[in-house]
């Protein structure tokens, strides 16, 4: 994403969602906005492939579609529409067109150290 349009979300996010954790994705294809520790709104271009060891992540598309690779599958989704990933599914997202917004709720909360990005 480039720059203006990452501030602009950062706006929006934290008029949005006051109070939350705002974080960029070190490629700039993905930014996190951090509600609380079960719940976070991704914009996302591109997410690359990783997977949780103890995580469930549930994605539901507030804004786009979104292709989403979960253990070998390809799925569309679109507004409204969610997908849960289990521990240890390889998985990885990109939008069509625009970036997508989604809500993430995890369970247990999301933590850095049950984030492996695969190389």
């Amino acid at each position: 994403m480039e720059s203006k349009l990452i501030e602009n979300y950062r706006s929006e996010l934290l008029a949005s969602y006051p109070g939350s954790r705002i974080k960029v994705a070190h490629d700039e294809r993905e930014m996190v906005a951090e509600i609380t520790g079960e719940r976070a709104i991704a914009i996302i271009e591109r997410s690359e492939p990783h997977f949780h060891r103890e995580i469930t992540e549930t994605y539901r598309v507030l804004r786009g579609t979104l292709l989403v690779a979960r253990a070998g599958e390809g799925f569309v989704l679109q507004v409204g529409d969610s997908i849960t990933i289990i521990p240890s599914q390889i998985h990885h997202a990109k939008a069509i067109g625009d970036p997508a917004w989604i809500e993430v709720l995890c369970d247990p909360a999301w933590r850095a150290d049950d984030h492996f990005v695969l190389c």
